[in-house]
């Protein structure tokens, strides 16, 4: 219960801050393979705080097209998205932007060509390495790997404050379309601590990864 007060405190003074804190897209220079991260809108957003204890619920990989911005993301599918497009989706237009100082140049723009391998890959409702879907913090996950680089840490789903509510719900919703399960003849009960066995890479987890460094916030915390 502590921990679900937290969180939403953590969210009430994101929404308060507004009156604090600038909303503008004053960014300083980006470069390919920044990472990008917001609160999003979406229907799980609030499962996914919850579940990480952090309003960061949705994340990207920048590219710089000779100044024209876009978000490589992991929505509907594997997609870019432009940036100002992207920022307007989510929740009071809040961005964190970090950068990885071992990226060179050269390994940003191999990172991009391995990224675009995965265009139009659907999004992975559930959050898994073990099928050809990806969600969102997948995404960067796999691409800076591609180019011999770790960010994040995996962790068990049952590590997360999954004990909630919201989490249990987007599970009860999704879990009969989970092949996984499926093919292995999982009830619901099966299927859900199958799920909490699985491992995943988060936005947080990639955000407090030692070797990034935020280069622009617009959060007030």
């Amino acid at each position: 219960m502590k921990k679900l007060v937290a969180i939403a405190l953590l969210c009430a003074c994101l929404i308060a801050g507004t009156l604090y804190a600038s909303v503008g897209g004053d960014y300083p220079p980006l470069n390919d393979g920044d990472l990008i991260f917001q609160t999003s809108t979406s229907s799980q957003s609030g499962a996914i705080i919850f579940a990480t204890g952090s309003t960061f619920s949705h994340m990207g990989i920048v590219k710089n097209d000779h100044g024209v911005i876009t978000v490589i993301e992991a929505a509907a599918k594997v997609k870019e998205t432009p940036l100002k497009a992207w920022v307007s989706r989510g929740l009071l237009k809040r961005v964190a932007i970090y950068r990885d100082q071992r990226l060179t140049p050269e390994m940003a723009q191999q990172l991009l060509s391995y990224s675009r391998t995965l265009y139009g890959k659907p999004y992975d409702l559930f959050f898994s390495f073990n099928n050809d879907a990806i969600y969102c913090s997948e995404l960067p996950y796999l691409a800076y790997k591609a180019v011999g680089i770790e960010i994040g840490k995996t962790q068990k789903i049952s590590a997360l404050n999954i004990d909630n509510m919201l989490v249990r719900k987007l599970v009860q919703s999704r879990w009969q379309r989970d092949s996984e399960c499926t093919e292995r003849g999982y009830d619901f009960d099966q299927c859900y601590q199958y799920i909490l066995n699985q491992s995943l890479v988060t936005p947080i987890s990639i955000a407090n990864d030692p070797n990034l460094k935020m280069i622009y916030s617009n959060y007030p915390l």
